[in-house]
């Protein structure tokens, strides 16, 4: 029996309805390209190739519509034709309910949001378009909430769980815990509250917790090291350089002379500065409250960043990342506070403190780096230098009908307020 022969009887066979795995294998094997309908709907396709495939033919609104049920095989990989006859009556199923099953097929592959870490890659890439600083709800996610909950199905998460989170936050490093633990509520809320956007969940059970259940009401710092007190600092820090480096120690004189803040200091490039005119100019996008300045730069300062050129080598980033990193070209925003805690003999992330107490033993309270802007405020108060100009000198925006109708950025004012800082500084760096 020739080729052709053998095909058009195995073809007569199917169409009998006689079709059975031996008779499609056969088929199959024989290697002439074709498509047979075997039941209603129900087609078997034969490539040039010689691969077999199960296709699911159907109208829908009028429409024909055609789909690939799977290849023809053995399981786990393949698709006999028991398991092609039982997709093909789920699918009969959905068109005669009026569903499209092609339409419910690529539904499914849009719903891969099984666990809380799919949902949460989906909300953080979806908060990055739009916040300024989306590194704040990633940190506290991979930090916080990932460790915990990350892997669990999302509806399998309740309240006992963001009680866990909330109370192994607490848990960790004591200072920073009310104002982490607060944020981290607020972050669960929207991350549950996205995947009911999305429709993979209808529960959010970080809704029925508040601030009570987190870190409670945040009480506002007070802490402004003194310039005596920096003198300490700075010599603490200069005696353990090989645990708090010349680019950490060269960042904090900048940021206490020019009251700025942490994430602009670090994200600063090159080519935001004139050298020329001594000018630093901050970006609505780069400052925190969107307010653009142009930063006078005292000549001290100057002599620091020409130090810190030569550190960064070729890097865009006054402080380049010290890892190699595809995220972003300038160092983490936890390596000041980490490198500042480290001092106080605590904990930074998973690591014990390198030093000790060395800065606790030198009679030195505790505080954090977003302090160093209060220090900077209340320095400038203390020598002369007027309210308005001090509160622009670190970029703090007036508040109602004044910050509508007063523009003025007190620059040269600014020049002066700055060199008073510069000058007092250089006699401790």
């Amino acid at each position: 029996m020739s080729s052709k022969e053998k095909h058009e009887s195995l073809v007569k066979q199917i169409k009998a309805g006689k079709a059975n795995d031996a008779v499609i294998k056969a088929l199959i094997k024989n290697g002439q390209q074709c498509f047979i309908s075997i039941e209603r709907g129900l087609y078997l396709r034969i490539s040039a190739e010689g691969t077999g495939f199960f296709v699911f033919q159907y109208r829908h609104n009028g429409k024909p519509k055609r789909m690939t049920l799977g290849t023809y095989g053995k399981r786990p990989d393949g698709m006999p034709l028991a398991d092609a006859r039982s997709a093909i009556a789920e699918k009969r199923a959905l068109v005669k309910s009026g569903k499209d099953p092609l339409a419910e097929k690529d539904r499914a592959k849009r719903s891969d949001f099984k666990t809380i870490d799919d949902v949460a890659q989906d909300w953080l890439t979806e908060i990055s378009k739009s916040l300024k600083f989306s590194n704040i709800p990633k940190r506290i996610y991979t930090q916080e909430i990932k460790p915990q909950i990350g892997g669990l199905l999302i509806d399998d998460v309740n309240g006992l769980d963001i009680r866990n989170v909330l109370a192994f936050v607490k848990s960790r490093k004591k200072e920073s815990r009310p104002t982490i633990a607060n944020d981290t509520l607020t972050y669960l809320k929207q991350l549950f509250a996205h995947g009911i956007t999305l429709g993979v969940t209808n529960n959010n059970p970080a809704a029925a917790f508040g601030t009570k259940h987190a870190g409670g009401t945040e009480k506002p710092r007070k802490r402004q090291p003194t310039l005596e007190e920096w003198r300490i600092i700075f010599s603490v820090m200069r005696e353990n350089q090989a645990h708090f480096c010349r680019e950490n120690y060269l960042a904090v004189a900048i940021m206490l002379v020019l009251g700025v803040r942490k994430g602009e200091m670090i994200s600063l490039r090159w080519d935001e500065m004139n050298f020329d005119k001594r000018i630093w100019s901050l970006s609505e996008e780069k400052a925190k409250n969107g307010n653009e300045l142009d930063i006078p730069l005292p000549p001290i300062v100057i002599e620091w960043l020409g130090e810190l050129k030569i550190r960064a080598h070729a890097s865009d980033y006054v402080f380049p990342n010290r890892r190699a990193s595809k995220r972003r070209g300038y160092i983490s925003d936890d390596t000041l506070n980490h490198a500042l805690t480290n001092l106080f003999g605590r904990k930074t992330g998973k690591n014990e403190s390198s030093t000790g107490d060395v800065l606790g033993k030198a009679g030195i309270e505790y505080f954090v780096i977003h302090d160093i802007r209060r220090s900077t405020r209340t320095t400038m108060s203390k020598n002369g230098v007027p309210n308005d100009v001090a509160e622009t000198a670190i970029n703090h925006v007036k508040k109602g009908v004044e910050f509508i109708y007063n523009k003025d950025t007190f620059f040269e004012e600014r020049v002066v307020a700055h060199q008073i800082m510069a000058d007092l500084v250089a006699k401790m760096v």
